[in-house]
């Protein structure tokens, strides 16, 4: 496994280095994005040129098939560029990696032919299915489909149902973004750009091979199957919550950077302060703040660690590790909304206008961190919770 993991850290740096390369591209596409609600169409050609869609695509399909620290890092660079552009990335790489549970056939249909091939996801049970000859007929309507603008499938979750609308169990089913019809609904004052509108399918034909249980996407029983590259051994509801906690405090340190580097030519008003660098005060409160998003990178981290090691080992992280791992990324971002206020204080008035990129960041980093996954009180209750082994509140680790 050592050569694993330096191969890896090998090509996580090469993959910083590609968003670098391409950051000018997504910065240069960030006002037309939130004008227009989707990322634009250099934006996602930068991101099929540079392979960051690839990222937890399996390697006998041409991915990349990295690790949660590299997607973490990768996420985290790009939200300096344009945190919506991070969101999507993210979303796209999370959803091919749930897509590594349904059988071979589905998979050949997906990436045999396009590697690149770009998926969305739709956690919410938002519609039903009803079974039929070689497969289900599913209808319904999934708000919140990040990037399916731009996507080629998308998996949506649906109840099953009998002829008589009796519940039967979940699902989750692979539908080509072909048979969507997207509804024009992210209205939005953050992560505008991801373009996060509702899906509807009405009496969709989805054959069996593109369907499994609810039970089998949301199952751990790959973490100790050595016939499985590490990557798939990973708990992927973990690592996408992970590498969404990643996108906000790419946003945080971003925002700190650019407070720093202002400082020295900006006053303080209306005080006799004419640079920020002179006030005791202000430098006192950057540092206490600057603390504040380490200590979330230092969240986010051990999270991303914990999922690489057990996935590289082969071992199956225990319910209460995971239930810390909630715990973590959580406080990572409620850790980071609060820095940006007052890293908006540190910087004064102008922090709101709209050239400025700290209300973007601001803004997304906010919508963000409400995401069900990152919910903080949902989180604390989780991890306190593990230490008197009390039921999770969630239904899926």
């Amino acid at each position: 496994m050592t050569d694993i993991r330096s191969e890896t850290a090998e090509l996580r740096a090469e993959l910083v280095e590609r968003v670098h390369k391409f950051g000018p591209v997504f910065a240069d596409g960030v006002a037309e994005g939130e004008r227009e609600r989707r990322l634009p169409d250099a934006t996602v050609r930068a991101i099929d040129q540079s392979q960051l869609a690839m990222l937890w695509t399996a390697k006998s399909y041409g991915g990349l098939e990295t690790d949660v620290r590299t997607m973490s890092e990768v996420a985290k660079v790009l939200s300096h560029y344009c945190p919506s552009t991070s969101w999507v990335v993210n979303n796209v790489n999370g959803s091919n990696l749930l897509a590594a549970k349904f059988p071979r056939a589905a998979l050949d249909e997906v990436f045999g032919d396009a590697p690149g091939a770009k998926l969305a996801s739709v956690f919410a049970a938002a519609g039903t299915a009803v079974r039929t000859p070689g497969g289900y007929r599913l209808t319904g309507s999934w708000p919140y489909g990040t990037g399916i603008l731009h996507d080629d499938w998308a998996i949506l979750v649906a109840r099953e149902v009998d002829a008589d609308g009796e519940p039967v169990g979940g699902l989750s089913m692979l539908v080509p973004a072909r048979d969507l019809t997207v509804e024009d609904t992210w209205h939005t004052v953050g992560m505008r750009a991801t373009g996060s509108h509702t899906v509807v399918l009405r009496d969709t034909f989805v054959p069996e091979h593109r369907v499994i249980s609810g039970e089998l996407q949301r199952s751990r029983e790959s973490a100790t199957d050595l016939g499985l590259p590490p990557l798939f051994r990973t708990a992927a509801i973990a690592a996408m919550a992970v590498v969404c906690a990643s996108v906000v405090l790419g946003a945080g340190q971003a925002a700190r950077a650019l407070v720093v580097e202002k400082a020295p030519t900006r006053g303080i008003a209306p005080s006799r302060y004419t640079r920020q660098t002179d006030s005791r005060t202000f430098v006192s409160s950057l540092g206490r703040t600057a603390l504040s998003i380490d200590a979330a990178e230092m969240h986010v981290a051990r999270a991303a660690t914990a999922l690489d090691d057990a996935a590289y080992d082969a071992v199956a992280l225990p319910d209460s590790e995971l239930l810390r791992i909630r715990g973590d990324v959580g406080q990572a971002v409620s850790l980071v909304t609060t820095a940006l206020d007052e890293l908006l204080w540190a910087h004064g008035a102008a922090s709101f206008a709209e050239s400025n990129p700290l209300q973007r960041y601001w803004r997304d980093a906010n919508t963000a961190a409400r995401h069900a996954m990152l919910n903080v009180h949902v989180g604390h209750e989780l991890y306190g919770g593990s230490f008197f082994g009390l039921d999770p509140i969630v239904p899926s680790l």
